[in-house]
């Protein structure tokens, strides 16, 4: 249904940095058709051109030496898209990681998933009284739990359970949000 993705990188341009580490989790309905998390698909990835600088090693706490020995993201490419398959693809400001994803796919002569949803736009249209629309402060408005922001894996997780309360908020608007 959906796959919620995240990705960690060596720079902001899907032109000049790469991908250093990814991650994607499943969110498909259960039994009682509400969503929840399913599997995940993560790595590590060694660049093949950029390196990590200090400031990113900063941000994300991933070093050179903790991709030492990881293939590069091209060659997990389409693992992550046979994970993907025909879902939606959800992230937390989804122009980002979908530029990368595109950038990667044309590289590899794929054509990328097209189906998008973004968190940080459907937060700006279902909470409208934050001050801003960071995964942190939604998550924290919303009432999910986060923690290691900047890694792959944890802001995917965090992104899909954000993702699960403003489609249920989007469902049945409480007083706090207005839609």
């Amino acid at each position: 249904m959906y796959t919620v993705i995240d990705f960690e990188t060596t720079g902001l341009s899907p032109y000049d940095s790469e991908i250093i580490e990814f991650a994607a989790v499943r969110v498909v309905p259960d039994a009682s058709g509400l969503l929840a998390l399913d599997e995940s698909f993560t790595s590590l990835c060694a660049p093949r051109m950029t390196e990590i600088t200090p400031t990113i090693t900063r941000i994300t706490g991933i070093t050179a030496e903790m991709t030492a020995g990881f293939p590069a993201f091209e060659e997990r490419l389409f693992d992550l898209c046979r994970f993907i398959g025909n879902d939606t693809i959800v992230a937390h400001n989804i122009p980002f990681d979908m530029g990368f994803l595109r950038r990667y796919c044309r590289g590899a002569g794929i054509a990328p998933p097209e189906k998008t949803l973004c968190t940080l736009v459907l937060s700006r249209r279902l909470c409208r009284s934050l001050f801003n629309h960071k995964l942190e402060t939604v998550a924290a408005h919303l009432g999910v739990s986060g923690e290691g922001y900047h890694r792959a894996l944890a802001d995917a997780v965090t992104t899909a359970k954000v993702l699960v309360k403003l489609l249920e908020t989007q469902r049945s608007p409480s007083p706090t949000m207005s839609g």
